[in-house]
Formats: C-alpha cells, structure tokens, sequence
C-alpha cells in the first residue's frame, strides 16, 4: 500500500523507493551495532577479568612466601608497579581473610574499599575451586571482585578478595555509545543521500518514457517510445507500451475509417429517402404512387441496412482479430453454404452456379480460420459475380490445389473490369463498378481485409468473357 498511496510529503517514487532504502539500510546497520557493541563490551569484561585474575595471581605468588602470622609484613611487588591494566593499581583494593572471616591483611586504595565481598568456607573442601568472580555496588558505585583460595607456606588455606570500580567499563560503553549514536545517523544520512541520487539514475528510463508519451496524441499515434536496450523490467513495460500504442493507433484508423465512410456513404442513402419523402408529400398521390414510393424506400432501406451491417463488420476486422477465434474450417462446406444462401438471388436472374471441385482428401480442404469471416468473404465475391453476371449465365466455383496453395476460383460471365479498376476498388473503399446495378461498394474491399488476415491473397483476371476471381491461402495456413 506505500507505492500505491501518495501523501503531499510523499510525491513521488523516487523519494519513496530512497526511504525505503534508508529505512532498510538504518535497520540493518543498527542490527549490526548492537551486535558489534555486544560482542565488544563482552571482549572488555574478559580482558578487564583477566587482568584482575593476574593481578591477583601476582598477589598471591607474594603470600605464598610470606610466613604466617607476618602477615603485615607482605609488600606488594615491585614489578606489579611496571604492568599495565585496564585499571590503574591506585584504584584496587584487597582483603586477606581466613576461612571463618578474620580480616588477615588489608591493603590498596581505601577510597575502593568494599566493605564485605562474599565467599563461600566450604572453599577448602572444593578440590577444583581456584576463583570466583563478583559483581557488588556500594554507595552507587559498580565494584568487580575476584575471590581466590591461596595456599600459605604452612599448608593453611586463606582468601584472597581483590576489587576494583568498573567505572572504565563504563567509561568505554558510553564511549562506543557516543561513537554509535554520531556514526549511524551519519551513514544513514549519507545512504539517503546515495540512494536518491541512484534512484534517480535508475528511474531515468522512466522519465524518459513520461516524456516521450506526453507529446504522443491522437493526431500522432504512429509515433513509438524508444526502447532502451537494457534488458530489463523498463525495457520490457516500453516495449509493451509501444504494442499497446500499436493497438490503439489500429483502433483510431479503424474509428477513424468508420467514421470518414459512415459520413459518405450513409449520406446517399439518406437523401433518396428525403427526396422521396419530399416529393411524396408535395402533393396529394394515388395507391399506386403510394406503393411505387413504399416500394422504393423498402429498397433503400434495405441497402442502408447492409451498408451498416459491412461497415460494421470491416471496423471489426480492422481493428483487430481478439474477438474472432480461428480454428480448422473446411472450405467446401463455407462455399455451400454461401451458395445456399444466395441460390435464390441466382434463381432470380435464372443464374446457374455451378460448384467443381477436386478429388481433395478432406485434410486438404481445412484452412485455419474464422468461419464467420471466411463465409462474409466469399458472399461478397459471389454475390458480386451473380449481381454482375447477365441474365441465363454461370457462375462456377472450382477448389484446387497447386505446390504452394490451395486456390478457390470465381469465375462470372459479366462484363469485367480491367486490372487498374480491380486495384482501385478492392484498395478504395466504396467505390463500385457500376452505378447502374445496387449495392453498397465495399464488398470487395471487405474480402480483401479478410483475405489479409487469413493471409490469403485475392488475384483478378480479365478473361474473354467475364471475371475470374481467384483466393490463394498458403500451405502454412491450411
């Protein structure tokens, strides 16, 4: 929800993705403190343990040789004052006591002294004891002690009690602190710093892109976004962007061609029903003109409606094929069925439509395909052959096969057309033949769209009598 919310602090994803880094940085680099403070003060203990082991070792080398009961005649070594520790020798102080808790000797600094350090008696009977460390507070001040059984010269077992203020502990735990508390806001800082100015190199691309769509409209939508050549998630969001853009630029032409030709060819239509309605209200008219005119705007209407139902259709071609689904379709069913329809237009002009076909195995006939559009392709150029076709003619439909495609030919007995009026009509929208004969003057160009989809090619050719039309698939596609 982060990325996906913008507050008037947060304005954008540069200063997001720098907090979030930050954020993750800061957690990890405190993490690691703690640890390394951890594992530091512990490695002081032990080494400030050691030193007041060995300080108290010294010290009872020295009451090892020294008889008892002259005790107070123990003098601390010389070589004691030469040893560095991590404690100065005037800030300890020691205590020599006998198993029932006689004070024997006293000795170091008394502004250290601890007034009682605990020891167990039951030492003399503890074979493997040698120390044992303490931790005391007296008068608010934290003291480290070390209790050590020695072995005097006569044989008799006393307790050595050495403390010292742990006050350079402390010292060195607020020093590391203090250290800690200035380094990582520091660091911190810096990786925001770092981390904002690499996001905005890494979003670059980004800006790029923003900058590029802003000056793409409707008027320019062939424009592209350039595609950085990184391999990565940006690279990849600019190539779908540009696919999209290819989409909707297919989209608009379409929009665009509905609208250009909705304007021209549902202007024509739309006057003769005025014109007509015109002149059959300017006067009063007979039954007879009555049915003349009802007859006549039946026939307009009628061709208005196919004209609506073809343009209809080529926008939905021409702005994409997600809402067809091509699957394997037998060609000779999609032409009987196409003939069946139109049988009764060809009886009408006492037509015969004569349908020869190969000795084709019946894989061969299957194209991949969409039915609804194959069976619109093959309409428009037979109804256009029947409706140019003279009185008592033919029209024949042949299938075959040839090395590089299957070939479907339609042949008529109409006057024709020559080769550049072919070019222009099946490119041109809407423009027919002929004016004499009805129709709305975008089949051809409809069955060219179609053809192009299925990647079939549609071929003319001017014979002594009449057309021949011919409709090539690709093997690849059959």
């Amino acid at each position: 929800m982060f990325f996906k919310r913008s507050t008037s602090f947060v304005k954008g994803i540069r200063f997001r993705l720098t907090l979030v880094y930050s954020s993750l940085f800061g957690l990890f680099i405190c993490v690691f403190a703690y640890v390394l403070l951890k594992q530091n003060l512990q490695f002081a203990r032990q080494t400030f343990d050691s030193a007041l082991f060995n300080f108290a070792i010294d010290i009872s080398a020295q009451l090892e040789k020294t008889p008892l009961p002259l005790v107070e005649e123990f003098r601390m070594p010389e070589r004691e004052l030469e040893k560095e520790f991590p404690f100065t020798l005037q800030e300890t102080y020691y205590l020599v006591k006998s198993l029932e808790g006689e004070v024997l000797l006293r000795g170091g600094n008394e502004a250290y002294r601890v007034s009682d350090i605990p020891y167990s008696q039951e030492i003399s009977s503890e074979k493997d004891y040698t120390h044992r460390f303490l931790d005391l507070n007296e008068n608010n001040q934290d003291y480290r002690a070390v209790n050590l059984k020695v072995t005097t010269r006569e044989g008799k077992i006393i307790i050595l009690q050495v403390s010292t203020p742990t006050s350079l502990l402390h010292e060195e735990l607020q020093q590391d602190m203090a250290l800690i508390l200035i380094l990582i806001p520091t660091l911190i800082l810096f990786s925001s710093i770092l981390s904002y100015i690499l996001a905005g190199n890494a979003l670059t691309p980004i800006r790029e892109l923003i900058k590029s769509t802003q000056t793409i409209a409707a008027t320019n939508l062939s424009r592209r976004v350039p595609e950085p050549q990184t391999g990565d998630e940006i690279s990849e969001l600019t190539t779908t962007f540009n696919t999209l853009l290819g989409r909707l630029e297919k989209s608009w032409k379409a929009q665009e061609n509905f609208v250009a030709n909705a304007s021209h060819q549902l202007n024509t239509p739309l006057a003769i029903i005025k014109g007509e309605l015109d002149v059959l209200e300017s006067k009063e008219r007979s039954l007879e003109d009555h049915e003349r005119f009802r007859k006549s705007l039946r026939e307009e209407l009628l061709r208005l409606t196919a004209l609506v139902q073809q343009m209809l259709l080529i926008s939905r071609v021409e702005a994409g094929l997600e809402s067809f689904s091509f699957r394997p379709v037998r060609i000779d069913e999609v032409l009987l069925a196409v003939t069946s329809r139109l049988s009764s237009r060809a009886k009408e002009k006492k037509i015969t439509i004569r349908f020869n076909m190969e000795d084709l195995e019946n894989d061969l006939l299957e194209i991949k395909g969409e039915r609804q559009l194959l069976e619109c392709l093959f309409e428009n150029m037979v109804e256009n052959a029947i409706k140019y076709s003279p009185t008592e003619s033919m029209v024949s439909l042949q299938i075959e096969e040839n090395k590089n495609s299957l070939v479907v030919t339609i042949q008529d007995e109409g006057e024709g057309m020559s080769s550049e009026q072919f070019q222009m009509i099946i490119h041109s929208r809407f423009q027919r033949a002929t004016h004499l004969l009805p129709g709305t003057g975008i089949g051809l160009s409809i069955a060219n769209k179609i053809a192009e989809h299925h990647g079939a090619v549609i071929t003319y050719l001017q014979i002594e009598r009449g057309s021949q039309f011919q409709v090539k698939f690709p093997k690849k596609i059959v």
